[in-house]
């Protein structure tokens, strides 16, 4: 009998889940934080429906995502004030994504054509004599 029997009670090994430490993740909230905050800004600015798609999206993985443990940080006084709770976040995203499909409802008039001001001074010059 070799050592792959799994009847043998006496080799059965309990699993212990080891989870993972806070530090590693630590790290790279803070860039997608600002990532998270800049990209409804963006998007309003450029009226950009990608990005402001994209806005929507990543807030709204970052609302699914938080711990309470984070929420509770962010409602002390002591907090970074460059936070913003979740659900502010998905609300920014949502204003980005209706101004950037603002033009769909009013639309802009076109701009009117340039036109060539010597051209017309010397048609007025001939037509008055």
């Amino acid at each position: 009998m070799g050592l792959n029997n799994v009847t043998r009670p006496d080799l059965a090994v309990r699993y212990n889940h080891a989870p993972l430490p806070r530090d590693s993740s630590v790290a790279t909230a803070g860039f997608a934080g600002v990532i998270n905050q800049s990209m409804p800004m963006a998007a309003m600015f450029l009226r950009n429906k990608f990005v402001a798609w994209f806005a929507l999206i990543q807030s709204f993985h970052y609302y699914l995502n938080i711990d309470s443990d984070d929420i509770a940080k962010m409602k002390k006084a002591d907090s970074n004030g460059m936070d913003q709770p979740p659900s502010i976040r998905v609300l920014l995203s949502l204003v980005s994504l209706i101004v950037s499909y603002l033009e769909l409802i009013y639309p802009q008039p076109a701009p009117p054509l340039p036109t060539d001001n010597a051209s017309k001074s010397e048609e007025t010059n001939t037509a008055t004599e």
